[in-house]
């Protein structure tokens, strides 16, 4: 077999093989699930949070309220308005995709309000209205970004007109975008034209 067609072969496995294009989670502990052994209702923390640095406070929660998964979740708002951040290896022009479940503390009234951010803030609101602790309504968001640098930060910011009862974050991930099915088809047809080459100069 040719060089050619050695190459070709090798290119068409990276492309079309599943481990190719697995997504691998870029965020540490994005459940909050490394807690230390703490266990309780919540606690309110100012660091220590496994992978995260946090700015002011936030209340690492257990038993308190029902989490999205696993057993921990957290609340924006510790002793008031606080914020999480953390940040990751990324390639320029890398188009990467950020996902959290979200809820808010139903104690405390009033719709839940945070932004999210890495190149550019993204504000979300949470509706508390017929959430309980037993029931927070958890729903999946999401938004995209294209990377600028080698190191990327994403960040979780409180709302402080909130005061103790902010807005509720559970399985924090970011992985990057897999390629459309188009670009796989672009790939695949660059593919056969090597293979087409190689065939000519046989």
């Amino acid at each position: 077999m040719s060089r050619m067609k050695v190459l070709a072969a090798v290119a068409a496995f990276a492309v079309l093989s599943p481990a190719a294009h697995a997504s691998v989670e870029l965020i540490h502990n994005g459940g909050f699930e490394s807690a230390g052994g703490f266990s309780g209702g919540f606690e309110t923390i100012g660091s220590g949070l496994d992978g995260w640095t946090i700015g002011g406070t936030v209340d690492l929660i257990n038993t308190y309220w029902t989490p999205a998964s696993g057993s921990y979740s957290l609340d924006l708002n510790g002793g008031g308005a606080g914020s999480i951040s953390q940040s990751f290896a990324t390639v320029v022009g890398q188009t990467y995709n950020v996902s959290f479940s979200l809820a808010g503390n139903p104690v405390g009234g009033g719709d839940k309000y945070f932004y999210a951010s890495v190149t550019a803030p993204v504000t979300y609101t949470f509706d508390i209205d017929g959430k309980t602790l037993a029931n927070m309504g958890w729903v999946r968001k999401s938004f995209s970004f294209v990377a600028v640098s080698d190191t990327s930060t994403l960040s979780f910011v409180g709302d402080p007109y909130h005061s103790y009862y902010g807005a509720a974050l559970d399985n924090i991930s970011v992985v990057a975008a897999v390629p459309e099915p188009a670009t796989y088809a672009m790939l695949l047809a660059g593919l056969g034209l090597v293979g087409g080459l190689a065939r000519r100069r046989k």
